[in-house]
């Protein structure tokens, strides 16, 4: 059931476009509400809505698995943002995969928003590195991206790697790592290519895309000036963090070691952990 900010101006009451962004709560979405509210009403989306978020002129609780709440949702939205991932199941009872559960919301989001007239959708997705052989986690971002493309509503893709700033998942495992240990045992994934992008970066991109749709789909690659590998970001972390530490290489770690002493050392579930590091042997370069 869709629930509205009681506090919130009627769509009758704004000559402003409306924006819909269904993953507000997130850590994209809670930074691009005070860029974006400047120029659009802004209609956040959210199956667990805070009581009121900030900059948001009306919250509206959704649950992308029902179709009903998604229309309800979209209702009298000219645009859309779309940052809705997820990598762990939401209840223990749920069997499904991740990459099933988002392409399930996806597909019902893409074809409620071509139902209610919705002019644009903006989707933050993965950066996809060269070659067919992926992880299921950048698989998945793919399937997101094609599956918000099937109904018609043009659709503009901006795919990053690592987001830096905010709460984001990866960069604040990396942090966390940095913070917690003085001395980092660094496997080979620490060596392959990424090209992160600031976070305040991806808000400019989206208010630079929302309002100018294309024709159908369009993908752009976001990242930083200069490509640098894991073990130098964590370095650079480091450095700006005014913490010394040393790093080793250590070929012979697997993922599955990685995978324990991440989840070790910074807290983070496993479940959360496990897809992330099967992406890191794929370069991540933004063409």
């Amino acid at each position: 059931m869709t629930d509205h900010n009681p506090a919130s101006p009627t769509s009758s009451h704004s000559q402003r476009p409306r924006v819909a962004v269904a993953g507000a709560t997130g850590f994209i979405g809670s930074a691009l509400a005070k860029a974006l509210s400047k120029r659009f009403e802004l209609v956040g989306l959210t199956r667990s809505p805070r009581p009121s978020l900030q900059d948001y002129a009306e919250v509206r609780r959704v649950d992308l698995f029902s179709r009903m709440d998604t229309l309800a949702g979209l209702e009298n939205v000219d645009f859309a943002i779309y940052l809705v991932h997820s990598m762990m199941p939401s209840a223990r009872l749920v069997q499904a995969k991740f990459a099933d559960l988002d392409l399930l919301c996806a597909d019902n989001f893409a074809k409620c928003a071509a139902q209610q007239g919705v002019k644009h959708i903006v989707y933050v997705g993965g950066l996809q590195p060269p070659g067919i052989t992926t992880s299921a986690h950048l698989k998945s971002r793919l399937e997101v991206e094609q599956a918000l493309n099937t109904y018609g509503v043009p659709v503009t893709t901006l795919r990053a790697g690592m987001i830096v700033g905010g709460n984001g998942s990866s960069f604040q495992i990396l942090k966390r790592l940095v913070e917690r240990l003085p001395l980092m045992v660094c496997p080979s994934w620490t060596n392959t290519a990424t090209q992160p992008v600031a976070l305040k970066d991806v808000v400019w991109a989206i208010d630079q895309t929302i309002d100018s749709p294309g024709s159908g789909e369009r993908v752009f690659d976001l990242g930083a000036s200069e490509p640098c590998t894991y073990r130098e970001l964590m370095a650079t972390t480091a450095e700006e963090m005014g913490k010394k530490r040393r790093f080793i290489g250590v070929p012979l770690v697997t993922p599955a070691l990685s995978r324990l002493w991440i989840s070790t050392v910074t807290g983070a579930p496993k479940a959360l952990v496990a897809p992330l590091i099967s992406s890191l042997r794929y370069a991540m370069i933004a063409r």
